[in-house]
């Protein structure tokens, strides 16, 4: 069998057909407060948000590509990736680095430290993108703890009570702004707004981000499937010991049309058929109802399975090559992050009914899954006209 090492490495090789080096300056100034919330059916109150200001220290850019990616220069929907983020394909990738800080236990010195990663597209619509070696294990460990520390509940939905969608689940918060926020969630939140928000979305005095949540799904826990919805422009996972089935039936995750889950489907009627089904549901936003295409869909067959990457060993050097090639299967391992828009690229304020996922249950072979993410608001930008 082949070493997860040697999976690793091949799985690098294979996503770095196009590499650019980005020396991304992370200088997005962030105030801490509450913003008016236009009374959003599904916003967790209790939840404090900080908003995002366009107030950047460009001194420290390094060439015009770090100025694409930071202004989010280049042509496309606000609500959609920026450039040149915009304009990878499957198979491409962008290098990058992300500056962070920590404090010294000793001396309570504040040292900045800097870590490499790279950046796939999986998916163009969601369009969707994995962030290889983004966190390190240190920082991995460190969120975990802190979750721990902070005191973990019982994970519900963003409907109130609803302990169904999401089983054998434990949550908590940390804050992503304002006192008590740690340098390491100040740095992932910076680097994933300078990185994947348009300035549109940055300077919007409504948009923000919500308080980090961090996830502990227990053997056969699960979250069935939903969409994150609206304000929630940009949602990034990220994965903290490597454990991970997230599944996106209705993705589109090749160049030909025929390899297009849903290329059969009328996608106006489908939109507003979405839309109407999760304005009447009961829990519109968690209701595996709410979309009917792709029940029969197969994780790893049809659309995208963003899955550890021990799951690539197969029995064989042949069966597991085969895996590592599955244009439908993104191989994922400790420290990696996944960000994905839950807004169609096409200038309108309108969901995109193909983001709809699902954490696949957890198996016992797995292990214990801990997994983190950010949700990003549009503020303005998503409320119709």
């Amino acid at each position: 069998l082949i070493t997860f090492m040697g999976l690793c490495q091949q799985i690098m090789k294979k996503l770095t057909v196009c590499t650019v080096i980005l020396q991304i300056a992370l200088c997005v100034s962030f105030s801490y407060n509450v913003p008016n919330v236009r009374g959003h059916r599904h916003l967790p109150k209790r939840r404090i948000k900080s908003l995002l200001q366009s107030a950047y220290n460009n001194e420290q850019s390094a060439s015009t590509a770090v100025n694409a990616a930071a202004t989010g220069g280049g042509s496309g929907s606000a609500l959609g990736p920026p450039e040149p983020i915009r304009s990878l394909k499957i198979g491409e990738s962008l290098q990058a680095f992300r500056r962070s800080y920590k404090v010294c236990e000793n001396t309570n010195d504040v040292v900045e430290t800097t870590s490499n990663f790279t950046i796939s597209r999986v998916s163009y619509t969601p369009d969707a993108f994995i962030l290889r070696n983004f966190l390190t294990p240190e920082d991995c460990e460190t969120i975990m703890n802190d979750a721990t520390a902070s005191h973990m509940d019982t994970a519900e939905t963003i409907t109130e009570g609803d302990t169904t969608s999401r089983k054998f689940c434990q949550v908590s918060w940390l804050p992503s702004g304002g006192p008590g926020t740690s340098w390491l969630v100040s740095s992932l939140m910076q680097a994933t707004a300078n990185l994947f928000l348009t300035t549109d979305v940055k300077s919007d005095p409504e948009a923000g981000v919500e308080d980090l949540q961090v996830l502990k799904y227990d053997i056969g826990g699960e979250y069935v499937l939903h969409h994150d919805g609206e304000p929630r422009v940009l949602t990034v996972l990220y994965y903290l010991n490597g454990v991970g089935k997230t599944w996106f039936p209705l993705a589109r995750t090749g160049e030909d049309i025929n390899d297009d889950p849903c290329k059969d489907i009328n996608a106006d009627e489908a939109s507003e058929e979405f839309l109407k089904t999760r304005e009447n549901a009961i829990i519109p936003q968690n209701k595996q109802q709410a979309m009917k295409i792709g029940e029969d869909a197969k994780p790893g067959q049809q659309g995208l399975l963003v899955q550890s990457i021990s799951g690539a060993v197969g029995k064989n050097q042949e069966e597991t090559e085969e895996n590592l090639n599955n244009p439908n299967i993104a191989w994922i391992n400790r420290g990696d992050a996944l960000a994905f828009y839950n807004y169609l690229d096409d200038g309108s304020p309108r969901l995109n009914w193909r983001a709809l996922h699902t954490a696949l249950p957890t198996e016992e072979k797995d292990g214990v899954k801990w997994i983190a993410n950010h949700w990003f608001r549009g503020g303005t930008l998503t409320s119709p006209c």
